[in-house]
């Protein structure tokens, strides 16, 4: 067997008409024998480097672990590896930043979740390979985003089957994409269901949670059920319920708009949203890999699996019921 054969069996090379049961002999051998292609050979050969650079905020949320998982996957299925960028939130560059990466043969292409709305001016002049990963870009053909409209619509239903009317919700800063398209699902759900709701946007940090919390406890009419956009908020959150002597669920109802296994073993377990986290991650390479390769663009919804977990924080609400401060 000529030995071009074997390399081009070896690098992928669809395009090379071999029956398969030659090709199959070929892989089954290099496996026997532990062989694993040069990438940087290979890389150069393709003027590629064979790496994709992911910018995210805030690595301590561990929403982030389960969409990593998912992208690392896809990647290596894909013949890729990824590099992890972290951005503190309160201090998130334009996407333009990060473009050297790509231009100086760091990387073939970007992943972005740290887009901001007010920032979308200034993201135009992003011309390398990219994808917005959880956020929305300022142009069409980019982003890869999950069904918040669909999460949003299994909270509020799951909420107003248990009888509550008055809603709050604690979130991040509305300037987040991800943030904005909640807040307008519940809005919009609210309002056709005769239903109120209460909005508190702060940090996604357990300290932006305790403060946003308390805000919503201590007004005059106090929702009956809370909505909570992220674990860090969510733990914050659950520290003011206790400091004001505000118990789960006999007092509110406490929902997350994230899922983890801890939530399961915390002292009142919260039942949560459940988003397609790995699927997301395992998309947004998978589109990012095919516009390396010069493919058109275009924007995808994750929906599936996007579930409600029931546990124990939530119960209906006690008629005539004051909080107490």
């Amino acid at each position: 067997m000529h030995l071009s054969t074997v390399s081009r069996v070896l690098n992928g090379d669809q395009s090379l008409s071999i029956r398969p049961e030659t090709r199959d002999r070929i892989l089954t051998a290099a496996h026997r024998q532990g062989y694993r292609p040069n990438a940087m050979a290979r890389a150069l050969k393709r003027s590629r480097t064979g790496a994709l650079a992911m910018v995210v905020p805030l690595l301590r949320n561990p929403i982030w672990a389960g969409i990593q998982r998912g992208a690392l996957q896809a990647a290596v299925e894909g013949g890729q590896v990824v590099m992890i960028l972290e951005e503190p939130q309160d201090d998130v560059r334009p996407p333009t930043d990060y473009q050297y990466l790509v231009e100086e043969s760091r990387a073939d292409g970007l992943l972005i979740a740290t887009s901001r709305r007010e920032g979308a001016g200034r993201h135009r002049g992003l011309v390398v390979p990219h994808v917005y990963l959880n956020r929305r870009g300022p142009q069409p053909g980019n982003n890869v985003v999950m069904d918040e409209d669909m999460a949003m619509r299994l909270f509020v239903d799951h909420v107003a089957a248990l009888g509550h009317r008055r809603l709050g919700v604690v979130d991040g800063f509305k300037i987040i994409d991800t943030v904005h398209r909640r807040a307008a699902a519940v809005r919009a759900l609210c309002s056709a269901r005769g239903m109120s709701v209460t909005f508190e946007h702060a940090e996604d940090t357990e300290e932006g949670g305790y403060e946003a919390a308390r805000r919503l406890l201590q007004r005059s009419e106090a929702p009956t059920a809370i909505g909570v956009g992220s674990l860090t908020q969510l733990f914050g959150a659950m520290m003011a319920l206790r400091e004001l002597a505000v118990s789960v669920p006999d007092d509110m109802s406490l929902v997350s708009f994230d899922e983890d296994a801890c939530l399961r073993y915390l002292e009142v377990s919260v039942t949560s949203v459940s988003m397609p986290l790995h699927e997301l991650g395992a998309a947004a390479v998978r589109a990012l890999i095919e516009r390396v390769n010069g493919g058109a663009g275009e924007d995808l919804l994750v929906s599936n699996p996007l579930t409600l977990v029931q546990r124990a924080s939530t119960a209906a609400p006690r008629s005539g019921r004051r909080l107490r401060r």
